[in-house]
């Protein structure tokens, strides 16, 4: 009887309890908040949710690392491990950094945004600009590079009601980051010895034989209860540069970010990618042209363009010209004519004005109307001379 009502219960619960994931085309994850990227174009691909406000957790330590980045004249200068660098760190990661160690600043770095250690946060603090100062640092930055939706209260990512960011927030961040070539060779590293023989690894790697952590080029992760598994990462897929972040991921497993984000990134790399929507030899529409030997003039692009489409789209392209209906005469070299649309469905692709690209030889009408008098004037004269010699044989 117990495991009838056992197997009762857990039936019951299956059906009460609400699924989390969140289905989006054809895959599905469990983050809450999302945005990708494609860097080509700087184009956002795939969003949900991405301007609600969230904890972001270690995530901020990604504006942590910027603001050190930018307050410190040398990474190879060292400093000490002191007990003060552990001071509110309990139940934070930690790199792995003892009181007493000498390191460089470039060791605090990666101890900061390959482990996520708080003790490297906090030391980089201490030695720069103090904790006040750099929180306040922290915000102008912020501010400065348009994250409008974004307040930090600490550098290692402690939930608070003022230390808060969205997913959009935060890819504006990295973008940010990554112009900074010393931030983007220590995202995209996973493994690093610091300079007193500490060996510090990204926290993709306890996953490296469970997930194919390789998909992904650079990341920096986070976790708390408030803010959930977070994930904000880049990769190159198929020759296309992608950013993503995620948060807000199931707390069910301690990879959930990590395959959410693996996930996106093959569906998109499986199913989409640049497609030829329009080339040069595509002739649109052709319009008549006034009083001239070519009767014809092609509507058409001057050169290929290529868009990131689903794999299948091309096949539902619709082309549309919508201008002049012809030529008229005299039209000169250059002008616009109109434009041309594309269109899957009903959602517009791309647009361009459409120029008129060749000199036409239009008739020469002047040089027309100038034989016209000279012919008449010949008939003038024919017809005088004619007039008189009519008249001279009445006289005889």
């Amino acid at each position: 009887m117990n495991t009838i009502i056992k197997r009762t219960i857990f039936f019951l619960l299956l059906i009460v309890i609400p699924i989390f994931n969140v289905y989006a085309k054809d895959f599905s994850v469990t983050a809450n908040k999302i945005i990708l990227y494609n860097l080509n174009d700087d184009s956002i691909i795939y969003e949900k949710n991405s301007e609600e406000r969230v904890s972001i957790a270690s995530i901020t330590k990604i504006m942590t690392a910027l603001v050190a980045l930018e307050n410190i004249d040398d990474l190879s200068d060292t400093v000490i491990i002191t007990e003060n660098d552990f001071a509110y760190t309990s139940g934070y990661s930690k790199a792995g950094f003892s009181v007493g160690d000498t390191v460089t600043y470039e060791d605090l770095l990666y101890g900061i945004l390959l482990p996520s250690g708080a003790e490297a946060v906090n030391s980089v603090v201490n030695n720069t600009l103090g904790l006040n100062e750099f929180v306040k640092e922290m915000n102008n930055l912020a501010k400065r590079i348009g994250m409008n939706n974004t307040s930090f209260s600490n550098p290692i990512g402690r939930d608070s009601d003022t230390n808060y960011s969205t997913a959009n927030d935060v890819a504006i961040m990295l973008k940010y980051a990554l112009k900074n070539p010393e931030f983007k060779k220590i995202f995209t590293t996973k493994e690093y010895e610091a300079t007193n023989g500490l060996k510090l690894q990204s926290t993709l790697m306890p996953y490296k034989d469970i997930l194919n952590i390789n998909l992904i080029d650079g990341s920096k992760s986070g976790f708390t209860r408030d803010a959930g598994r977070c994930l904000a990462s880049i990769t190159t897929l198929n020759d296309v540069p992608y950013l993503l972040v995620v948060l807000d991921s199931s707390l069910d497993n301690n990879y959930s970010a990590v395959s959410d984000s693996i996930t996106i990134y093959e569906y998109y790399s499986n199913n989409y990618s640049y497609q030829t929507i329009l080339n040069k030899d595509l002739v649109i529409d052709t319009i008549p042209i006034n009083y001239s030997k070519t009767k014809e003039y092609e509507i058409k692009i001057n050169e290929d363009v290529s868009m990131y489409l689903k794999n299948d789209s091309i096949d539902n392209l619709t082309y549309e010209y919508d201008g002049i209906k012809k030529i008229k005469y005299n039209t000169k070299e250059g002008s616009k004519i109109g434009t041309i649309k594309v269109c899957d469905n009903d959602t517009l692709l791309y647009e361009s004005d459409v120029y008129l690209n060749v000199d036409i030889a239009y008739y020469n009408f002047y040089l027309l109307g100038i034989i016209v008098v000279i012919f008449l004037f010949i008939i003038v004269c024919f017809w005088k001379i004619k007039r008189r010699r009519r008249r001279r044989r009445r006289k005889r």
